[in-house]
C-alpha cells in the first residue's frame, strides 16, 4: 500500500502500473560501491540512477544523482521508474529502506563489508540482475587476484591505517582495509578498537610503534614527517593509498591490496611470499612514499 499522498503518491502509482512485467531491470544503487559492483557484474546497462559520490567507473558519472545515503530525493527516484533499488546492508539507513518500500519500490540489500564479501556480492548481484555468467567470471577474477597476494608470516608488520589526519581517525579489524593489511602480512594496530572508525591520539599511535603508516588524504603525512628525524620516536614508512581503493568495499579492493602489499614488501620481505610474486626491491628512496595505488 502506498503510504505517502500528494505528488509522490501519484508518481508511485504511475510506476506500479506503467512498468510491464517483461521490462528489463531499471536499477538505482544507494551506495557508490554498489554502482561499481553492478558494472563489474555485467549489468551496467541496467543502471538508471546513482547517489552522490558515485564516480567510478566513468560511465556512472553521467547517470542521474538521486541524493545521498541520508537524503534521498524520492520524487526523482519515482520519476526514473526503477524496478529495483540496491541498498547497502548495514549502510543504507533502515528508515530510508522502509520508506522506499512503502512507496511500492522493490529494495534488495547487498551485504558487502569485508574483503571476502566482494566475490559473493558480485554473484548475488549477477543473480538478481540476470547476469550470472559475467558476475561469476568477475567474482573468480577478484578472488584469484586476492589469493595471489596472500603473504604468510609469523612476524607481521605493525600497520597504522589513517582515515583522517585532523582529527586522527583509523579503522578497526571489522573493516575491509584491515583485511587487506592482514592479507599483505601486516597487523592493524587498532584492530581491537571497539568501534569501526575510532578516533585516536598521536600518543596512542606512537605507543604502538608502527612499522608502516598508510594514509588516505593528500596531507596525511603531515603529523608524522617531522617525527621521522628521531627514529627513537618514530621509525616507520609512510605511504599514501587512494581512499577509493580501500575505503569502498568493492572490486577495486584488489587494486588497493596490490598497492598495500607492495609497500609492505619494501619494508620487510615476508617469510613466505606468493609463488607468482616477489617482494619489490628497495629502490633507495626515503622512508616516505607517495603511492596512489595506480
Amino acid at each position: 500500500m502506498i503510504a505517502f499522498g500528494g505528488r509522490i503518491g501519484l508518481l508511485a502509482l504511475a510506476v506500479l502500473f506503467a512498468v510491464p512485467a517483461w521490462a528489463a531491470e531499471r536499477v538505482i544503487t544507494l551506495a557508490p560501491h554498489l554502482a561499481e559492483l553492478v558494472v563489474e557484474a555485467g549489468a551496467g546497462d541496467q543502471l538508471v540512477g546513482v547517489i552522490r559520490y558515485s564516480d567510478y567507473p566513468p560511465q556512472v558519472t553521467s547517470l542521474p544523482v538521486v541524493g545521498d545515503a541520508f537524503n534521498l530525493n524520492h520524487e526523482q527516484i519515482l520519476a526514473l521508474r526503477p524496478t529495483r533499488l540496491l541498498a547497502w546492508a548495514g549502510g543504507t539507513p533502515e528508515p530510508e529502506i522502509r520508506r522506499l518500500e512503502a512507496l511500492g519500490l522493490r529494495v534488495d540489500a547487498v551485504d558487502v563489508r569485508r574483503l571476502n564479501d566482494v566475490a559473493d556480492a558480485l554473484r548475488h548481484i549477477g543473480r538478481l540482475l540476470g547476469t550470472p555468467t559475467a558476475a561469476e567470471a568477475a567474482a573468480r577474477s577478484f578472488a584469484e587476484q586476492i589469493e595471489s597476494l596472500r603473504v604468510v608470516t609469523e612476524e607481521p608488520l605493525r600497520v597504522y591505517y589513517q582515515v583522517s589526519a585532523v582529527p586522527l581517525y583509523s579503522l578497526n579489524g571489522e573493516h575491509a582495509a584491515s583485511d587487506v593489511i592482514r592479507l599483505c602480512g601486516g597487523r592493524n594496530i587498532f584492530a581491537d578498537a571497539p568501534v569501526l572508525a575510532p578516533q585516536v591520539s598521536r600518543e596512542a599511535v606512537l605507543a604502538e610503534r608502527p612499522d608502516v603508516i598508510l594514509y588516505s588524504g593528500e596531507d596525511g603525512a603531515a603529523p608524522w614527517q617531522p617525527l621521522l628525524a628521531d627514529r627513537q620516536v618514530l621509525d616507520a614508512t609512510l605511504a599514501r593509498i587512494s581512499p577509493d581503493l580501500l575505503a569502498r568495499p568493492g572490486p577495486r579492493l584488489a587494486q588497493g591490496a596490490r598497492a598495500v602489499c607492495a609497500v609492505l614488501a619494501r619494508v620487510k620481505p615476508a617469510r613466505s611470499s606468493p609463488a607468482d610474486s616477489h617482494p619489490a626491491p628497495d629502490d633507495g628512496r626515503s622512508r616516505t612514499a607517495d603511492r596512489t595505488g595506480d
